[in-house]
């Protein structure tokens, strides 16, 4: 992201505003005063908010009725660039979550099926917060032979701290780790 400063001028920031270019597919200009301005900033980063304070106009507010620097002007390009690559960690790490949740909520389908079947109950009775014993009515052996199931249908190896594993969540969630250290490990 390239942010400009393209006017001479004085550079005394008076009337701080952005104005979305059509043409410039989501980038804008932020003035300062009535001729200089900042050119190429997205809207996302001009409409940044941290703890209610959006960021790139806070910061140019607080400037108000000064002249700005050389230096000054490139702190606030880096600032914009910055923006710019937080947004971007934001939106992958709100990617991530989304993929994570989607795949626990597989791996959940896929045990409930499998619970049901190994337990001898309907499906719809094996939920996230079932708990195998109380719930479900699991006794060690029942448990052991679900674990080999569960070994083989995820091609995982599941340790012996499994069985502190006692809810259907706890047992998802160790089965995505298994599968995410797996992979890493590959």
């Amino acid at each position: 992201m390239v942010i400009r400063y393209p006017m001479i001028g004085d550079n005394k920031v008076e009337t701080v505003r952005y104005t979305l270019l059509e043409q410039t597919a989501g980038k804008g200009q932020v003035f300062i005063n009535q001729t200089q301005y900042f050119e190429g900033v997205p809207l996302e980063v001009w409409n940044f908010r941290l703890g209610g304070y959006q960021i790139c106009q806070k910061w140019l507010c607080f400037h108000q009725g000064c002249y700005l620097s050389r230096k000054e002007i490139q702190h606030y390009q880096r600032i914009l660039v910055i923006l710019k690559e937080i947004i971007e960690l934001i939106v992958e790490i709100e990617t991530a979550i989304q993929l994570s949740q989607l795949k626990n909520r597989r791996i959940f389908e896929k045990l409930q099926v499998l619970i049901a079947k190994q337990l001898g109950i309907e499906q719809n009775q094996v939920c996230l917060t079932s708990n195998f014993a109380k719930n479900l009515g699991a006794d060690s052996l029942d448990m052991l032979e679900l674990i080999v199931l569960i070994e083989k249908t995820y091609n995982i190896q599941i340790n012996d701290e499994v069985t502190e594993i006692s809810t259907v969540q706890k047992l998802v969630n160790y089965i995505s780790q298994k599968m995410t250290f797996s992979k890493c490990a590959s």
